[in-house]
């Protein structure tokens, strides 16, 4: 059976997602934010664990069916496995931006059904905006109102790479991995990967890449809005999909965004002879 966006889906959904972004707000806007670390020495704040409970909450009610994947909670990825729907979640993408209070932070939250992204949804709590998938298309919304109907965004896809907005992460791009690529394309960094989707969905840039490998939590939500957007999601060396399943792997970094310039930076990336990192953090 397909996944359908009902308008009771859509607003259990949007409302959890309301209630997480001003949970994480209360805590962004205070003086501790709750900081502690995991056993990788990832840091993880208080915003990170209300949100994830809000949101376990509410999603798990509202598809009981529906395993859970979240970087914040603990997880059998032989049971998940099995499971048709799949909730993958990152309370806070961008915990480090979070910290640094810039703002480059999001609430990511995917559904995937065997494996594919069909439903996805990410918060940008600083500004506040919150971008859905619809039945045809994304669409934006406040704390409050819904701020535009739903769009296809990038439908018109007729973009010459060499003129289109790319964003990057901040981490790549302070690294020097795009060093070689700065006089040839138009490349901005930004910071949490999820954010970066979701700016892309909007037709606020034309693509987005990435050579590091991503988490699913990292991207569910924002493949699904790049799918909902009319938008294309590939590897940049190969060309070919990416696919989420089985749950909890490491997937290859990605280049998503208008269809046209997405190809075109993989041939470009072929002819530089360019290369994806096989872990986070290589130069």
């Amino acid at each position: 059976m397909n996944f359908k966006h009902t308008d009771d889906f859509q607003s259990v959904a949007l409302d959890a997602m309301r209630e997480a972004t001003r949970a994480v707000l209360d805590v962004y806007q205070s003086s501790d934010l709750g900081i502690s670390y995991k056993a990788e020495k990832e840091p993880v704040t208080e915003a990170d664990l209300r949100a994830n409970s809000i949101l376990e909450k509410a999603l798990g009610e509202l598809l009981p069916e529906a395993g859970w994947l979240s970087e914040e909670s603990d997880r059998d990825l032989h049971e998940l496995a099995s499971r048709e729907y799949l909730w993958v979640v990152d309370p806070i993408d961008g915990t480090r931006e979070f910290i640094d209070r810039n703002g480059e932070f999001a609430i990511s939250v995917g559904l995937l059904q065997h494996g594919e992204p069909v439903w996805g949804a990410i918060s940008l709590p600083a500004e506040p905006r919150i971008v859905i998938t619809a039945e045809s298309g994304v669409e934006v919304f406040d704390l409050e109102t819904r701020l535009e109907p739903p769009k296809r965004l990038l439908d018109k896809s007729a973009v010459d790479l060499r003129q289109s907005s790319i964003c990057v992460s901040r981490t790549e791009w302070d690294r020097g991995l795009y060093r070689d690529q700065m006089q040839d394309l138009k490349i901005k960094p930004e910071g949490s990967v999820a954010r970066k989707l979701a700016l892309v969905s909007l037709g606020e840039y034309d693509l987005t890449v990435s050579l590091y490998p991503k988490n699913d939590w990292d991207i569910a939500g924002g493949l699904a809005l790049i799918k909902a957007a009319g938008g294309l999601i590939i590897r940049p060396d190969m060309g070919t999909g990416i696919e989420l399943k089985p749950p909890g792997a490491r997937r290859p970094g990605l280049c998503c965004g208008r269809p046209d310039p997405v190809m075109q930076y993989h041939q470009y990336f072929q002819h530089k002879g360019l290369k994806l990192r096989d872990k986070y953090g290589a130069d």
